[in-house]
């Protein structure tokens, strides 16, 4: 390796270390994981809970109220759940116990209904009707969904009942959960870390078990990251399959979009059935009702990513991704194979050039779509405190106008040669071990 290089990552190392102590000294005394649930009922997968509904094993209402119990004890330390609609929710449980009761509800509308009954929530971005839509933004502190997004509507059609929605950093912009209007997200396994953005209170309290189910958005890891940081199963789609109306200020037009909804859950086996809700008519362009044999998949792993911008791995993640490929090891037909797709060190470059290419304003959007943001003045209004934007976002408008972009024809070139690389490689039955962010919460 080269000397410099070797330099670098000592360094990083060293800064990664004293960052760490430092925040310690001030959060360490914050720790703690919050109780474990009494309920049973929220401990339970949505598909297992749609189940013994249409069984008429539990009522809805049962569920629905357990989930509500659930966040009212968690969320006083977590502060994931930002706004909510408990009445209705147990109005409308309530009233398909009636009907599942009267007969009025029969098989083929469990059938057509798959989560029936079976509670959810949303992030805050993600616009629901009579909830909030301040998207982390003072400007839009007092502002209220008029309609249900895309994939609520799907959601609620799929007999779901929407419990609330969760904390986002400002306009999704970043891999934490903080913003001016509701506050900062806390673990639920460790208070004094936080829970990855910008799905992140989503994650928290599908984490916590306040929620059986959720839908994130995704377009840098924001859907990734926070379940990767809560331990929680989440789903990032192909993008272009499942409709962004009514995230943020999306209209559904802006294809082709690097954004996406996706499933998020506690259990793995609502991945699936939850994102056949997302797809709508596109679910027959997937194949996932076809089954699998464990044993003929073969596995890839990476426990590197040579970016030099990221932190390195430790060795506890690695320890972990090997764990993982011994698992495979012990029973594939094929033997698990570390590979190394070099140009994944342009990861961010290549990120941001394709960037350039989504249709959202963001100097505009942050502003509330009332002017632009100068990135002169929002640094000079931070430093003396009069900001209504965070560090982060701050960072985030100096990025949009001093950052150098990569050369768009070598980006192009290199995205293409990285896509051929990783297709050729995987084929239709591969599947690559790489964390998704290179650290733990």
């Amino acid at each position: 390796m080269n000397p410099l290089l070797q330099m670098y990552i000592a360094l990083r190392f060293i800064i990664d270390y004293i960052v760490d102590f430092i925040f310690g000294l001030f959060l360490n005394g914050t720790r703690y994981a919050i109780s474990k649930p009494k309920n049973k009922l929220v401990l339970q997968s949505a598909t297992s809970l749609a189940r013994k509904i249409r069984r008429k094993e539990v009522t809805s209402e049962e569920v629905v109220k357990a989930f509500i119990e659930r966040i009212k004890e968690v969320n006083p330390a977590l502060n994931a759940v930002v706004d909510d609609r408990f009445e209705e929710a147990l109005k409308e449980a309530q009233q398909i116990d009636t009907d599942i009761k009267s007969g009025k509800i029969v098989e083929d509308d469990f059938k057509r209904k798959p989560f029936l009954g079976v509670p959810f929530t949303t992030k805050e971005s993600t616009v629901c009707k009579g909830l909030n839509v301040s998207f982390g933004l003072l400007a839009r502190k007092y502002e209220f969904g008029g309609e249900d997004s895309k994939v609520v509507e799907l959601m609620k059609n799929a007999g779901g009942i929407l419990l609330g929605v969760t904390n986002i950093p400002q306009l999704n912009r970043w891999c934490e959960c903080y913003n001016p209007v509701y506050g900062v997200t806390n673990n639920p396994y460790n208070t004094s870390k936080n829970v990855g953005g910008s799905s992140g209170g989503e994650a928290c309290i599908i984490a916590a078990r306040g929620s059986p189910i959720g839908i994130g958005t995704d377009i840098a890891g924001s859907l990734r990251i926070p379940s990767f940081r809560c331990g929680v199963f989440g789903h990032k789609p192909s993008h272009d399959l499942i409709s962004t109306a009514g995230l943020t200020f999306r209209t559904g037009a802006e294809n082709p979009t690097m954004v996406t909804a996706g499933p998020m859950s506690a259990h793995s086996e609502d991945l699936i059935p939850l994102l056949k809700i997302l797809l709508d008519d596109n679910v027959n362009k997937l194949r996932l009702d076809e089954e699998v044999n464990v044993k003929k998949i073969k596995i890839y792993y990476m426990t590197e990513s040579s970016c030099l911008r990221a932190s390195p791995i430790p060795s506890s993640m690695k320890k972990v991704i090997l764990k993982c490929v011994d698992h495979f090891n012990s029973f594939s037909e094929a033997k698990p194979k570390e590979v190394n797709f070099e140009d994944v060190k342009y990861g961010l470059q290549l990120w941001m050039q394709m960037l350039t290419k989504e249709k959202d304003n963001f100097l505009k959007q942050i502003k509330n779509n009332d002017g632009e943001a100068n990135a002169i003045v929002e640094v000079i209004r931070f430093f003396t405190m009069r900001s209504e934007f965070t560090l982060y976002t701050i960072m985030n408008i100096l990025n949009e106008k001093l950052f150098l972009r990569p050369n768009a024809e070598w980006a192009a070139d290199t995205i293409k040669q990285l896509q051929d690389e990783i297709i050729k490689t995987l084929g239709n039955d591969g599947v690559l071990l790489f964390p998704s962010e290179p650290y733990p919460a």
